[in-house]
């Protein structure tokens, strides 16, 4: 029995979050894909459950709930067939790509007067818009330095303080 959990842990990592026994129960079930729902805390980090969709049954996966009840909808459907270390490790590469096209769509919709940055900010998942908002204040306090060391503008500092309040 400890051969075979090793098995599955090595196909799928982070089964070594999981005590054997609720491992166990997740590998009993494998025709039930919702059984994995109370056991995604201890997988991923901040992942409260996975959202199927509305067919009574359904292996499509559409997207992740976070603990705090964020959404995120995946870039495309996963779907729960065969092994259940293959169809997480698909969760897992899908979770990474959505979120990674989500962080780029923040980027290419990032407001550049600062008029909209409230709703812009509301318009996307948190870790991207932390990430896209820290990229870009970072490169306008630089630009702000710079333009103050070139004597160019002395206030550029409270400019873009200004702008980042908005």
């Amino acid at each position: 029995m400890e051969d075979y959990l090793e098995k599955k842990r090595a196909a799928f990592p982070r089964f070594y979050f999981l005590t054997n026994d609720e491992l166990l129960e997740i590998l009993s079930q494998t025709r039930n894909a919702q059984a994995v729902q109370p056991h995604l805390s201890k997988c991923f980090d901040s992942i409260k459950k996975i959202e199927f969709s509305a067919e009574k049954n359904s292996v499509e996966i559409l997207g992740m709930w976070s603990l705090e009840g964020e959404y995120v909808a995946f870039s495309e459907s996963v779907y729960a067939v065969g092994a259940v270390e293959d169809w997480l490790g698909k969760i897992e590469a899908m979770m990474r790509q959505s979120i990674y096209d989500i962080t780029k769509s923040a980027f290419q919709q990032y407001p550049s007067d600062g008029t909209q940055r409230d709703e812009w900010l509301f318009n996307y998942a948190a870790q991207p818009v932390l990430t896209i908002d820290m990229v870009y204040w970072t490169a306008g306090v630089t630009h702000a330095i710079m333009e103050i060391q070139s004597g160019r503008e002395n206030d550029a500092l409270k400019s873009f303080r200004n702008f980042s309040e908005n």
